[in-house]
């Protein structure tokens, strides 16, 4: 399940999920929340808070965004989670492999804060891109 953080706002977006992204998640709510944002951004900036963490299942959506023509658009993401989801992206380290230049961090639960403070630093108000 995949809901946009209340605390979304202009070219940063967060989205709030279980670790199970299905397919349907990523066509019907990230990539069109994605695309709105880039109408009017020159960059988008992405956090990923995990709730309820079990396991990692990415599937072929995961792989859809990794090769989605949009992606350079986005040069940050922030993976919040806590200490079970740190354990995993040390294990899959080719987990964000493809997201070229894009600056992906980590941040534990307890810091989510400073997870959209870093997204949000640097940036400045664009105009909307020509089209």
């Amino acid at each position: 399940m995949l809901d946009r953080m209340k605390e979304s706002s202009g070219s940063v977006l967060g989205f709030r999920f279980d670790g199970k992204l299905s397919e349907s998640d990523y066509a019907t709510i990230l990539i069109p929340e994605l695309e709105r944002a880039m109408e009017e951004n020159r960059n988008v900036r992405l956090l990923l808070k995990i709730e309820g963490f079990r396991s990692w299942r990415p599937g072929e959506g995961w792989e859809a965004f990794k090769q989605w023509p949009g992606l350079k658009e986005v040069d940050r993401i922030a993976v919040v989670g806590g200490e079970r989801w740190r354990e995993w992206m040390n294990r899959l380290p080719g987990l964000f492999v493809g997201f070229n230049g894009v600056d992906v961090r980590y941040f534990p639960e307890s810091r989510l804060r400073d997870a959209w403070g870093w997204l949000r630093e640097g940036l400045v108000v664009a105009t909307p891109r020509a089209a």
